[in-house]
C-alpha cells in the first residue's frame, strides 16, 4: 500500500508497535473493541484499517510540521484532525498550538515591556485629547 509520506513506511513493524502500544494502554481487547483514548473513542484496529489510519496520521503530521516551519496560521480543524488521527493509532499527539507558541517564543525575553507610570498615562491621554498642542520632552 503506498504511503502518504516522503518515506516508505514499514507497515509490518508499525503494526507490531501499534499492537504493543494498544495492549499496554488498554489490555487484551478484541479487534473492533472500542476504548476511550483521551477525548476520542477509538477501536482496536485490524491491519488494513490500521494502515489507512497510519497514512492519515503521517499526512496530517507532515501538514502540521510544514505549518510550524513556515510560520503559517495553525488551523484548529487541522489540529483536531491530527489529534484524532494520533489517537486512532494509539499515539499521544503533541500539542501543536503549544509547539507553535514555543517556536515563536516570547518577545519580552529580549525586549521587556517598559513600566508605565500614572504620569505617562496622563500625558498619553492629554496628547489624544488635544493633538493640536505640541509638548516637548526634556530629558
Amino acid at each position: 500500500m503506498p504511503s502518504s509520506s516522503e518515506f516508505e513506511i514499514d507497515y509490518d513493524a508499525a503494526f507490531v508497535m501499534y499492537t504493543q502500544r494498544f495492549h499496554e494502554r488498554f489490555g487484551d481487547r478484541a479487534e473492533g473493541a472500542f476504548v476511550k483514548f483521551g477525548k476520542h473513542m477509538i477501536k482496536h484496529l485490524a491491519r488494513p484499517e490500521f494502515e489507512r489510519r497510519l497514512d492519515t496520521y503521517v499526512r496530517l503530521h507532515k501538514a502540521c510540521k510544514k505549518m510550524l516551519e513556515s510560520g503559517s496560521t495553525i488551523s484548529d480543524a487541522l489540529v483536531l484532525d491530527f489529534d484524532e488521527s494520533a489517537a486512532w493509532i494509539a499515539v499521544e499527539a503533541p500539542n501543536v498550538h503549544a509547539m507553535f507558541r514555543g517556536e515563536m517564543g516570547d518577545p519580552r525575553v529580549a525586549a521587556p515591556e517598559l513600566a508605565r507610570t500614572d504620569a505617562d498615562e496622563n500625558a498619553k491621554t492629554s496628547e489624544i485629547e488635544a493633538p493640536h498642542l505640541k509638548t516637548t520632552r526634556r530629558g
